[in-house]
C-alpha cells in the first residue's frame, strides 16, 4: 500500500498557510493598535503642552517616580516647582491635569459648569438652601436630629474619637507610619458606621 507524497504535504501547507494569514493579521492589528495609541499621546501632549511638567516616560508615565517615593511628597515637589498646575501622567496615553491654584479652578469651573450650577455638590442642602425652602427642609430634619434619638449613639463617637486621639498620639506616631494610622483611622470609621446602624435597627426591633 503506497502513500502518496501530495496527501501528506496537502494539509501541512493548508495549515501553514492559515497561521501565516492569522500572523499576518494579528500583525496587521497589533501595527493599528499601536497607531492608536500614538496618535492618542500626540493629542493628549498638545492638548497638555502650554502646562510644564516634570519628565515623564513615554510608557509608565510619572510612575516610576511615583514608586519611588510617597505620593504626597512628589505632589509637593511639583507644587513648588510648577506653580498653579501640571500634567500627571499615569500611563503613556494617560493623563490627569492636576490643578492647586485657586484662580485656575474658578476660571475652568465658571468655563465649563452653566451658569445656575454655582457649586460642586451633589445637590442643593441645608448649607446652600434659604428662604422658606431652607425652613421646610430643616422643619422635616428637626425631628431626626432629637436628642432621645441621637443619645444612644453618643457613647460610640466617644469611643471612637477617643481611639482616633490614642492612634494620633505622639508615642504612635513615632512607632507608626502614616499609612498604618491613616488605616486605622478608616478601620475605626466603618466600624463607627456599622454599630451605629446595628443600634439602629435594635431600637426598631424594641418593643414599644
Amino acid at each position: 500500500m503506497s502513500v502518496s507524497v501530495l496527501s501528506i504535504t496537502g494539509p501541512l501547507g493548508s495549515v501553514s498557510g492559515l497561521l501565516q494569514v492569522a500572523s499576518l493579521l494579528g500583525l496587521a492589528l497589533l501595527l493599528l493598535k499601536a497607531a492608536q495609541l500614538y496618535l492618542r499621546r500626540q493629542r493628549l501632549l498638545k492638548a497638555v503642552q502650554e502646562f510644564p511638567s516634570p519628565p515623564s516616560h513615554w510608557l509608565f508615565g510619572h510612575k516610576q517616580e511615583l514608586q519611588k517615593e510617597e505620593e504626597l511628597q512628589l505632589l509637593l515637589k511639583w507644587v513648588e516647582n510648577f506653580p498653579c498646575a501640571c500634567p500627571r501622567w499615569l500611563w503613556g496615553t494617560e493623563v490627569d491635569l492636576v490643578i492647586y491654584d485657586p484662580d485656575y479652578m474658578k476660571l475652568i469651573l465658571g468655563r465649563f459648569l452653566p451658569p445656575t450650577h454655582t457649586h460642586c455638590g451633589p445637590g442643593y442642602g441645608l448649607l446652600l438652601l434659604n428662604g422658606q425652602t431652607w425652613f421646610q427642609h430643616r422643619r422635616m430634619l428637626t425631628p431626626a436630629f432629637h436628642y432621645d434619638i441621637l443619645k444612644p449613639y453618643v457613647g460610640l463617637m466617644a469611643d471612637s474619637v477617643q481611639v482616633m486621639l490614642v492612634s494620633s498620639s505622639p508615642a504612635h506616631l513615632h512607632t507608626h507610619t502614616h499609612s498604618t494610622i491613616h488605616k486605622n483611622i478608616w478601620k475605626r470609621q466603618r466600624e463607627s458606621l456599622a454599630l451605629s446602624a446595628w443600634a439602629f435597627w435594635r431600637s426598631r426591633e424594641r418593643p414599644m
